[in-house]
């Protein structure tokens, strides 16, 4: 859970002290987070996706926060995390997890987000209704 409520909290009061605010910005924050590699940029549609992945994180943890449901803030974040392209991989063990098929950067942080979602709510650390 402390990736999500990290990249949440990457926007402030202020329109400067937003994290994410220009490309350049967001991409140096991924590289710190370790999610996008050292000579991955992003394109303008990848961040524009990223701010709104973020916001619908941010939406849907707000509305949990405050006891209620947002079924409109759900199926946004559904929706953005859609690019994360999952697979679900069985290793020799039986071990079964989550993992991206994509090839391209964005799409395998998205997948990291959502990863760390699915832990998250079967730790029960996720909001669930």
């Amino acid at each position: 859970m402390q990736l999500i409520q990290s990249f949440a909290s990457t926007t402030g009061t202020a329109p400067d002290a937003d994290l994410l605010r220009t490309r350049e910005e967001a991409a140096a924050w991924l590289h710190r987070a370790v999610l996008l590699p050292a000579e991955a940029g992003l394109t303008n549609s990848e961040h524009a996706a990223l701010l709104r992945l973020r916001e619908s994180i941010r939406d849907v943890l707000t509305a949990h926060a405050e006891g209620r449901h947002d079924a409109a803030a759900a199926a946004r974040l559904t929706r953005a995390l859609a690019d994360g392209r999952l697979v679900l991989t069985v290793d020799q063990a039986g071990t079964v997890k989550l993992a991206s098929a994509a090839r391209a950067s964005y799409p395998n942080l998205v997948a990291a987000f959502a990863v760390a979602i699915a832990a998250a709510a079967a730790d029960g650390a996720w909001p669930e209704g």
